[in-house]
């Protein structure tokens, strides 16, 4: 689900390297994916749309439950998420929040506009 928008452009450093880095959105909806899935509570990505048996992914497909949008203000990113039951949902989704926005700002050093949190589906194990 990430969408068709420009690549994520990374400035240089400072010392004097010519040219431009550039990440592709798909590289950003991983790392926010992977790092949602590693919060207690969440047991999957949740992908809108799909197939009953495709819509809750693991690994493999896991960005497919993010949209990650480039605007004025920085990135805003979407995850959608399955959540185990008995979890706080609340405090699930603070921490996604929390985890994905460090992990980007931490990896590419772009600001952050929303990290914003959908809970999809609960599932019981």
């Amino acid at each position: 689900m990430v969408e068709a928008t420009p690549a994520v452009e990374l400035d240089g450093d400072d010392h004097g390297t010519p040219g431009v880095t550039r990440v592709a959105n798909d590289v950003v909806a991983w790392i926010a994916a992977l790092t949602a899935l590693q919060v207690d509570g969440v047991h999957a990505m949740y992908r809108p749309g799909g197939q009953s048996i495709e819509r809750i992914l693991r690994r493999r497909v896991a960005h497919r439950g993010v949209r990650v949008e480039l605007r004025d203000d920085g990135l805003r990113i979407d995850l959608w998420i399955v959540m185990e039951a008995g979890a706080n949902v609340a405090a699930v989704g603070a921490h996604v929040q929390r985890a994905a926005g460090d992990a980007i700002r931490r990896m590419l050093g772009l600001p952050l506009e929303a990290v914003n949190v959908f809970v999809s589906e609960v599932v019981f194990t």
